[in-house]
């Protein structure tokens, strides 16, 4: 109950904040310049180093709960 509570909460928040900076964006010429380069600047991030970092979490999520499983018996 925990989880989906806390999932609801950040999923609210996340929303709030990307509602708020689409709305300073589009608040004048030079924020709309400054919001597509900023989009420019995401898309340019390499996919290689974020798949790498979630292989790292997912390969020591997996320890964590071989760990656990191991620990009961």
């Amino acid at each position: 109950m925990l989880a989906i509570v806390g999932s609801v909460y950040t999923l609210v928040c996340t929303g709030q904040a990307v509602y708020r900076w689409l709305t300073y964006f589009r608040s004048s010429r030079e924020k709309a310049l400054l919001g597509r380069y900023t989009l420019v600047l995401l898309l340019r991030t390499r996919l290689r180093h974020f798949a790498w970092e979630l292989g790292q979490i997912v390969f020591l999520l997996a320890a964590l709960i071989g760990l656990i499983y191991v620990h009961r018996f």
